[in-house]
């Protein structure tokens, strides 16, 4: 051992004339720093990677006919919320019923029931297929219902993986996506609420 250095406790040996000499060669550290920055960065990538892969209520509509998306609608909070997709095509039967089906199919929305309506409002006895129609029938009349301006509409209604229920906990329903398809085939609308 050279007498003009003693071992500090941190294991770096300090020279009597003041500087500091490691004990690790100096190519052994930037490695260690390398590899230390490697795992972060992966780790913080693979966080964000199984985030983003988590699907958000509905966001697979974004995906269908993106060209002809008007306006998109979605608010997100810890306990609940909506989306709500507009899309118009100046092309009469640009959506059909089949590929409407298909589509929400492949993406795990069910469908319950459909009908087509000319009137304001519709009744329990128009859906023959409801499991919780209630529930459902209440979203229908007092959030879909009012924010349509076409009056010949064909409604579908889904069963989705999210459960929405009814503020108080009084209700829910899996019953909760709906698309609104015009006569024409030229606007569709897409509702879905879950959560409270």
């Amino acid at each position: 051992m050279n007498i003009d250095a003693i071992e500090d406790v941190s294991g770096v040996y300090i020279n009597v004339m003041g500087n500091l000499i490691p004990t690790t060669p100096p190519n052994r550290q930037r490695k260690l720093k390398r590899t230390i920055k490697h795992i972060f960065t992966i780790l913080i990538l693979t966080v964000l990677l199984s985030s983003c892969n988590q699907t958000s209520p509905a966001g697979f509509w974004t995906n269908f006919h993106k060209d002809l998306i008007l306006t998109k609608n979605s608010d997100q909070g810890p306990w609940g919320g909506h989306r709500e997709i507009n899309w118009k095509s100046e092309t009469n039967n640009t959506f059909t019923d089949k590929e409407l089906i298909e589509f929400a199919d492949k993406n795990d929305w069910k469908l319950v029931d459909s009908i087509s309506f000319l009137a304001d409002s519709i009744t329990k006895s128009s859906f023959s297929k409801l499991k919780n129609d209630d529930y459902s029938l209440d979203i229908l009349n007092e959030i879909v219902l009012p924010k349509l301006k076409t009056k010949d509409n064909r409604i579908f209604i889904f069963k989705t993986t999210w459960l929405a229920v009814e503020p108080g906990n009084a209700r829910e329903t899996f019953e909760n996506g709906f698309a609104v398809l015009n006569s024409e085939g030229s606007e569709l609308k897409v509702y879905h609420l879950w959560g409270e």
